[in-house]
């Protein structure tokens, strides 16, 4: 039997997750064809990179994504492909920050949870300019040593205990239903 003198508590460094965050955006970004398109054919997004830093109580994610958007011109007889390299910037807010994390060695991890995905495509500017919408959901996490507490137990004795070197072996018929 356990007595209260039996229990302790101990102070652990150990390496956590200090706090994350996550951020849903969408953004419009203007792409200049080759020609003047007549209709949209389709649209996609591919080759998305980014990173992240620390900045203050919040993670700076810094990345770059092509688009490229296949149309129709000439009165819809061609087709083409306007491509672009679009670059973005997104400061995204921590919570659940422990207080208790050292600043020295923290390690930031980050995830697109959505890749970023093309919503709509749409000339405008009498076919001088197409306006593609983007979505993209990013998760961010901070990484460092914590303190915490555990509840800690002396080992039983195991001296005390007697053992006749038979395991307890049950058979299916020992339960019933």
């Amino acid at each position: 039997m356990s007595t209260e003198k039996d229990y302790r508590a101990r102070e652990i460094i150990t390496n956590a997750v200090c706090g994350k965050g996550s951020k849903y955006s969408q953004t419009t970004f203007t792409i200049f064809p080759g020609n003047r398109p007549t209709t949209i054919g389709g649209c996609w997004v591919m080759n998305h990179t980014f990173e992240a830093q620390l900045v203050g109580d919040a993670v700076e994610v810094v990345g770059n994504f092509d688009i490229n958007v296949w149309y129709s011109y000439d009165g819809n007889s061609e087709t083409a492909i306007a491509k672009d390299t679009v670059s973005y910037s997104e400061s995204i807010p921590l919570r659940d920050l422990d207080p208790h994390c050292t600043r020295d060695g923290l390690r930031v991890s980050a995830k697109a949870v959505q890749q970023p995905n093309c919503l709509d495509a749409n000339v405008v500017d009498n076919g001088s300019e197409i306006l593609v919408r983007v979505e993209k959901e990013l998760y961010v996490e901070i990484i460092g040593q914590t303190k915490v507490w555990v509840l800690t137990v002396d080992a039983p004795n195991f001296k005390d205990v007697e053992d006749d070197g038979e395991d307890d072996v049950y058979e299916e018929d020992d339960f019933e239903d």
